[in-house]
């Protein structure tokens, strides 16, 4: 291992990494009319020691891209209130989120309730994988 893998490993995402993150979700997402948020719980567990190996920027930003290559059109079937989670199968990582229609702007909110860096993921909520 590198010791630029080693530092990286250790390094804790920090409020302007995930505003770049969510930015990013948001463009990509913008095309089938959904605004991407994180709530405060997302922002707290994207750090924690339970995820064993860190979550990286790198690997948030990859869950919003193959989601929205495989997913981004059938999000806003779904409707509003849906519940379901992003799945990496590769990374290990889980977002669950709710999906909630605001008027205002007349977009779809896809707000990402946590993180989590978990094999065996349990839910009965969809699941959509990449």
């Amino acid at each position: 291992m590198l010791v630029e893998d080693i530092l990286l490993e250790n390094q804790q995402l920090t409020q302007a990494d995930l505003d770049a993150v969510e930015r990013f979700a948001d463009k990509i997402f913008a095309k089938v009319g959904i605004d991407v948020e994180f709530t405060n719980h997302f922002i707290d567990r994207v750090n924690d020691a339970r995820n064993n190996k860190p979550i990286t920027s790198a690997e948030l930003i990859r869950i919003f891209k193959l989601t929205y290559r495989k997913h981004g059109k059938q999000i806003p079937k779904l409707g509003d209130e849906a519940q379901a989670v992003l799945r990496d199968g590769q990374t290990s990582i889980n977002i669950p989120f709710v999906l909630k229609w605001n008027e205002k702007d007349q977009d779809f909110q896809l707000v990402s309730k946590t993180v989590i860096r978990k094999k065996d993921f349990k839910t009965s909520n969809k699941q959509l994988t990449v």
